[in-house]
């Protein structure tokens, strides 16, 4: 047998009996990954660069009692005792912080053992963001 003859015998061999490789298993099919839809979290309006959104809100609800500038000289303080707190004195903000503040402006003043007289603001803000900028507000009205 010649060299050609010998291939095609080996052809003719290998179709016979088939080949010696395994075919390939298809690859499982991959699980899709379950939906997990994100938490809604709502958030603060957009800030402003000059804050006035805060500083409005704070003069239409706050400034009637502790004025515009934040000393608690605001036209409606002459008929309050006791007077409103001044935002501009160092140690307003040093035995208060923020959670107590929000809780003041939310639940109001006999919420925290003050005065009464310090009606609950909570109906008149949207949402949390809004307070704290106007509690950011306040701090900027702090002189001392």
């Amino acid at each position: 047998m010649g060299a050609a003859e010998v291939q095609m015998f080996s052809m003719m061999l290998m179709l016979a009996c088939g080949t010696t490789e395994t075919p390939e298993e298809p690859a499982p099919t991959p699980t899709p990954e379950p939906v997990v839809e994100e938490p809604v979290v709502e958030e603060a309006p957009p800030a402003d660069a000059d804050n006035s959104a805060a500083v409005a809100k704070f003069n239409a609800t706050c400034a009637p009692c502790h004025g515009e500038t934040g000393l608690g000289d605001g036209a409606a303080a002459a008929a309050l005792d006791p007077k409103p707190a001044s935002f501009a004195e160092a140690t307003f903000w040093a035995e208060r912080d923020d959670a107590h503040i929000m809780k003041v402006i939310k639940e109001g003043g006999a919420s925290v053992g003050k005065s009464p007289l310090m009606a609950p603001f909570a109906n008149s803000f949207e949402n949390d963001a809004e307070i704290e900028a106007i509690i950011a507000h306040m701090k900027s009205l702090q002189t001392g």
